[in-house]
């Protein structure tokens, strides 16, 4: 019954969100093994779906997890990193290892390996900042992989303007500018075609996309494709992204409680998924046809929200994903 109401109020707030009128949907939560109330987590961030093990990774930054959720079975396996926050965890192509990103470096990382011990250092970035971390990551259709950094954070103040966004060279994994300075580099994902990168600094409250050269790995033509304060989220940051099979962009907002779904071609929201919570950090589609919408949240202690820190799950939206992309990195596993 507790579980319905809150569907209920879901679908009702959307409507104050879009244009469109009610949709049906269903939404559930990750539950605890303890018991049948939802997991709960710190920061959730990160959520990436290994098709290979029908299996959900996710990293809860400040307690410096990454987590694995069966899709089968409901359990939570946990690694824990001793070194530093993870904020990033990203699958390998034809490797048992997983890549991490702990503070401002990047890692594979063997899950069967006790300790700090499991993480093998590829490279660092902003080196000499040692307040700046490594905040949201993904590979291209190519394999290369794309990061960028933020400021140093205090509460939810970051300092403005001394982050960065790299790709990596695929063979030396040198980390190549592509733009400086950001504030706090956040959700990024490439159209279906793969001539499109979609990539939001938070701080502009912006969606922005470049034309993209999965060749070279070039970006340009910068421009805007949704500002979110014009939806009435002027105090809300837009975080984590993905893409349905549509080529449709759905946003994470933080501080606004709501998952917005994006026509990128016409500029527009679609509409907007309101959760019971307010801060929404990022998403990945999953399960057995990538039709189930995986939402990561923060927790608020001093608020109300008794959800918040849950992992939620968005289903009948009527839209799918596709597997994500991989890492490429030759002998990862002997590296």
């Amino acid at each position: 019954m507790f579980t319905m109401r809150i569907i209920l109020l879901l679908v009702l707030a959307a409507c104050l969100h879009a244009k469109n009128p009610i949709k049906n949907y269903k939404i559930s939560m990750v539950s605890s093994e303890e018991s049948n109330k939802p997991a709960l987590f710190t920061h959730g961030e990160s959520p990436v779906w290994d098709v290979d093990t029908q299996s959900l990774f996710f990293v809860d930054v400040h307690q410096q997890n990454v987590h694995r959720l069966d899709y089968a079975t409901g359990k939570i396996y946990t690694k824990h990193i001793g070194y530093g926050q993870v904020n990033v965890v990203s699958l390998v192509s034809g490797s048992r290892r997983l890549l991490v990103c702990v503070r401002a470096g990047l890692y594979l990382l063997d899950w069967d390996v006790a300790g700090d011990s499991a993480l093998r250092l590829i490279t660092t970035v902003d080196d000499g900042l040692p307040d700046n971390y490594l905040n949201e990551g993904k590979p291209d259709v190519e394999g290369r992989f794309w990061a960028g950094t933020k400021g140093p954070q205090s509460g939810d103040e970051v300092t403005p303007d001394k982050g960065t966004f790299y790709s990596f060279d695929l063979n030396s994994f040198k980390p190549q500018v592509q733009l400086r300075p950001v504030s706090i580099s956040n959700g990024l994902v490439w159209s279906l075609n793969n001539t499109v990168l979609y990539y939001i600094d938070s701080s502009t409250q912006k969606v922005e996309a470049f034309d993209f050269d999965s060749v070279s790995g070039a970006i340009s033509g910068r421009r805007t494709i949704v500002d979110i304060t014009n939806y009435g989220y002027e105090d809300a940051i837009p975080d984590g992204m993905t893409i349905d099979k549509r080529g449709n962009l759905w946003v994470a907002i933080m501080f606004g409680g709501t998952v917005l779904h994006i026509n990128p071609d016409k500029r527009e929201v679609i509409f907007g998924y309101k959760l019971p919570v307010s801060r929404t950090t990022s998403l990945t589609w999953g399960g057995p046809n990538l039709d189930e919408l995986f939402v990561t949240t923060s927790k608020e202690t001093d608020s109300e929200d008794r959800l918040s820190g849950a992992i939620f799950t968005i289903r009948e939206t009527g839209s799918a994903g596709l597997p994500p992309n991989k890492l490429k990195m030759e002998n990862a596993d002997d590296y």
